[in-house]
């Protein structure tokens, strides 16, 4: 188990949730060895790695100042070596970032995406963008809670947009207000985030962003998990259910009668169209990872659509406790999938 914390921590935080998941590889026979990760133990964190039959992995893109680029080149370190990692860094770039809303528009739970590889890009084409729909969602290709992400929107509705044009401007965190800055502005602020993310991706906003987000959980193609929160962060008002403080979400199985129907979808088309645009199979896939959907357009015989927000990979905590035997069983297959490689390895 490989988090983000102090050397001699032989747990995450209790609100993380992995004590259940600790319990369900034990009882399977599996021995766990936890693996506290910071930048000043690279080296003691690698001679770990060597040992191990498999690394189960939860440390965000970014956290307190620092990005996964080091983790990233101990666990393709360990994979090359033939221990089982999930989730794989070549995994994660391929799912877990803001990307593969691009990748992906043309699937149902798709929208109209626009990608920029550069600064430059964004400064030529976000203008059309924002002038077509008012309203966008910009997001650093790699990021979490809220870092990077951004809604922009035109002060003047009528005139086209230009850089020199007023924008509304806030960040994805419930504590962050509205700006109002030059949309040339807005762009060279958003410039740094290429160097780690790569890429920016926009997407219209959701106007039932209010009626709040169903997070999918999976354990490889297989839904083993749902919570329906209420992001709060790019809210033009709160809703009296996002006003109360201290309020968990609530958690439940995949065959709640309420998510039916999203649930039959995610598992039964998206999730599988997706694995082959990207090239993966399910076994490739993490032992747990989430997609996060917004309420879309109600369709003419009143069902809802819904539309793909971000799927996360690299750090999904807390889950499902119902999911934590499945979780286990699926790592554990894995891991014994693997033994010729790890055999073979020095």
């Amino acid at each position: 188990m490989l988090w983000r914390g102090k050397p001699g921590a032989q747990t995450p935080p209790e609100d993380r949730g992995l004590g259940p998941l600790f319990a369900a590889l034990s009882a399977l026979g599996v021995e766990v060895v936890p693996v506290p990760f910071s930048e000043d133990r690279v080296q003691e964190v690698r001679a770990q790695l060597r040992s191990l039959d498999g690394v189960l992995v939860w440390i965000n893109p970014v956290q307190d100042g620092v990005n996964r680029q080091q983790v990233d080149e101990l666990l393709g370190e360990a994979a090359a070596r033939g221990t089982w990692v999930s989730a794989h860094p070549d995994v994660i770039c391929k799912m877990g970032t803001k990307e593969v809303l691009y990748e992906t528009r043309h699937l149902g739970w798709g929208s109209d995406i626009g990608i920029y590889r550069s600064a430059g890009e964004l400064a030529e084409r976000l203008p059309g963008r924002l002038s077509r729909y008012g309203r966008l969602v910009v997001k650093q290709g790699r990021g979490n809670g809220g870092i990077g992400v951004w809604s922009v929107e035109m002060c003047e509705p009528s005139p086209p947009a230009t850089l020199g044009s007023p924008v509304r401007v806030r960040q994805a965190r419930a504590s962050d207000a509205t700006e109002q800055v030059g949309l040339g502005e807005f762009v060279e602020r958003c410039a740094s985030y290429f160097s780690w993310s790569g890429v920016l991706i926009d997407q219209p906003y959701q106007p039932r962003l209010a009626e709040g987000l169903i997070r999918c959980y999976f354990s490889h193609d297989r839904v083993v998990g749902v919570c329906h929160q209420q992001p709060k962060g790019l809210l033009d008002a709160a809703p009296p259910a996002c006003r109360e403080e201290g309020t968990p979400p609530v958690t439940d199985g995949p065959h709640v009668p309420d998510y039916q129907r999203l649930c039959q979808q995610a598992e039964g088309e998206w999730v599988p169209e997706m694995m082959s645009v990207l090239d993966l199979d399910a076994r490739a896939l993490p032992v747990i990872w989430d997609a996060d959907f917004l309420h879309g357009p109600k369709a003419e015989d009143g069902n809802d659509s819904y539309v793909l927000c971000e799927i996360n990979v690299s750090a999904v905590w807390p889950f499902p406790v119902m999911a934590s035997r499945t979780i286990a069983a699926n790592a554990l297959a894995r891991i014994d999938a693997s033994t010729p490689a790890r055999e073979g390895r020095s």
